[in-house]
């Protein structure tokens, strides 16, 4: 004769189904969503439920969980603790995660001693499943986590075939669920993104564009002065129309390597190269705008340093980019050094200013595309994102490191080219005793 919870039961795992499945359609905010299902899944077709997320980084996370018994449900977030939440590759949810499989445990107790110990086995006693079913949230290959489903000794229930039909269903719904909400985010940003690339092009190209219009309105007036007067205009006004090319050359060829780095085609080619020779081709290139500002630079080697791999024009785009804005913030007889030092198994270079410095809070976006401190628009906002990406390509790491009034130290680093060249030969000075100077700019 059937238990009389039977009848209950089965309109109430149909229920739940057609609930949770709506409750799963009626937002973009997946943690939301899973809440309410977890909710609903209490204590229709479980008396506990639990959610653990995936991580970016590959941890999980105790995300929600529901209990039929408030005074069980505090105990039950009591496992919200521990980092991670599973920490036994034989529990169910670590299987459902590792495997992408529903897991089904008719007899939970006889497995406790295998999956927990500690202060959680106490916790996970004390909650006293009888049955649990686990079952992977999976869309288009990637496992988002893990719903895991228990009965326990206040109701009597016991997990069957059927039921894992159920859970695994519901399992399968949640994973569309995050899956659609993650990539409608990932459409919201790319529009972002698109709009902010379009204000700024908009910003950069209009300013130019009025330049040009300018210079040509002097160049076509015809009520101009006498031959010596007018050829001085003409002169003036043609320089400002080759600037404001320029201007917009940089702007086009800016967004066209940002457009191949997220394409992943940003073209890099790699030889063995004389660091000091890229020290003193980036200072060379930047000692007439130094000179200009009555700046001082000079470039320095700690020790003998050994040939990196390199891509040689484009290391060179790293240094423009990070010696430009040194120069830029920088202010008249300020100084700016670059260095390279060995750092087994890269060469570490510096790029240090004495210039205006970078807040705290700006650090964390220095290298995020069209971003630039508040009241410094210059240029594209693309130069540091475009340098990050070349370094990257590389198999190198760009940071910064600044405080405001006191400077900023840009430092990236390129793999050595031959490992057996980055040590010094008996009886050479130590490389971190051992400084020369490799370019001055007079």
């Amino acid at each position: 004769m059937p238990s009389p919870w039977r009848p209950t039961r089965a309109t109430g795992r149909w229920r739940f189904l057609a609930d949770a499945s709506a409750a799963l359609d009626t937002s973009i905010d997946y943690e939301e969503t899973l809440a309410n299902t977890v909710r609903l899944a209490v204590p229709e077709v479980a008396d506990y439920c639990v959610v653990v997320l995936v991580n970016e980084d590959g941890t999980t996370r105790f995300a929600d969980s529901a209990h039929r018994n408030p005074g069980k449900h505090a105990l039950l977030e009591r496992l919200r603790e521990y980092v991670p939440p599973i920490a036994s590759p034989d529990h169910p949810v670590s299987r459902a995660l590792r495997t992408g499989r529903p897991q089904l445990v008719t007899d939970v107790g006889a497995q406790l001693l295998k999956w927990w110990d500690g202060r959680r086995l106490s916790i996970v006693r004390a909650l006293a499943p009888v049955s649990s079913i686990a079952v992977p949230m999976t869309a288009r290959g990637r496992t988002f986590g893990a719903i895991l489903f228990a009965v326990t000794t206040e109701s009597g229930r016991r997990y069957g075939s059927r039921d894992l039909e159920l859970a695994t269903d519901v399992g399968r719904r949640a994973a569309f669920a995050i899956d659609h909400a993650l990539l409608y985010r990932a459409a919201e940003r790319a529009a972002r993104a698109r709009d902010e690339l379009m204000a700024v092009v908009a910003h950069d190209l209009k300013n130019p564009l009025n330049t040009i219009q300018l210079a040509l309105r002097v160049l076509l007036d015809g009520d101009r002065p006498g031959d010596a007067a007018r050829r001085e205009m003409e002169r003036h006004a043609l320089g400002a129309v080759q600037r404001a090319a320029d201007r917009m050359y940089r702007l086009i060829h800016d967004l066209l390597e940002v457009s191949s780095a997220d394409a992943g085609r940003l073209w890099i080619q790699t030889a063995p190269v004389d660091p000091e020779e890229l020290l003193r081709e980036a200072l060379d290139a930047h000692c007439s705008i130094a000179a200009a500002k009555g700046i001082t630079m000079e470039a320095t080697a700690e020790g003998s340093l050994p040939n990196v791999l390199a891509d040689r024009e484009r290391i060179a785009q790293v240094f423009s980019n990070l010696i430009g804005n040194a120069l830029k913030f920088t202010p008249d007889g300020g100084r700016v050094s670059v260095r390279g030092r060995h750092a087994s198994p890269v060469v570490r270079f510096v790029v240090e200013d004495t210039g205006s410095g970078i807040a705290p809070d700006d650090q964390a976006h220095v290298f995020d595309r069209f971003w630039q401190a508040k009241k410094a628009r210059m240029g594209t906002g693309l130069g540091l994102s475009i340098a990050k990406a070349i370094v990257e390509g590389h198999g190198g790491t760009i940071g910064v490191e600044s405080a405001p009034g006191r400077g900023s130290r840009f430092q990236f680093s390129l793999p050595i080219a031959d490992e057996a060249s980055a040590y010094a030969q008996p009886g050479a000075p130590g490389l971190s005793e051992a400084h020369h100077l490799v370019s001055l700019c007079r």
